[in-house]
């Protein structure tokens, strides 16, 4: 009986381990959060209070940021990026990117406006 019990965990890990999804890092790993990565390198958003922005501006919809200092060294790493000047703000979903601007309007009208 304990050898049953055994090789049915054994299979479980199994199941479980195929389930998992490998995803790109800038992606969000929540299909109900959006991943948001901002490129700055004039300093504004790199002690920016994210917070109290989302708060400020009723945003729930993200759920990890990512925050960049150089567009050099983001677009080197990122080819499929492609940004052209900062502060540039890109959101993904699981899957995709769904915006690209370099407004902060822009970004905090599709936020309000959007759900992942």
């Amino acid at each position: 009986m304990l050898g049953i019990v055994i090789v049915f965990i054994g299979g479980c890990s199994d199941v479980l381990e195929s389930e998992k999804v490998a995803t790109h890092p800038l992606f969000s790993d929540d299909k109900s959060k959006y991943s948001l990565l901002v490129v700055d390198d004039t300093g504004k958003y790199e002690t920016f209070a994210w917070h109290e922005w989302t708060d400020e501006n009723k945003i729930r919809s993200i759920g990890t940021i990512h925050g960049r200092k150089s567009l050099t060294d983001i677009n080197n790493q990122y080819k499929f990026l492609e940004l052209e000047k900062t502060p540039a703000f890109v959101v993904f979903t699981t899957k995709e990117i769904v915006l690209t601007t370099y407004s902060e309007e822009e970004l905090i009208a599709f936020l309000k406006s959007n759900k992942p």
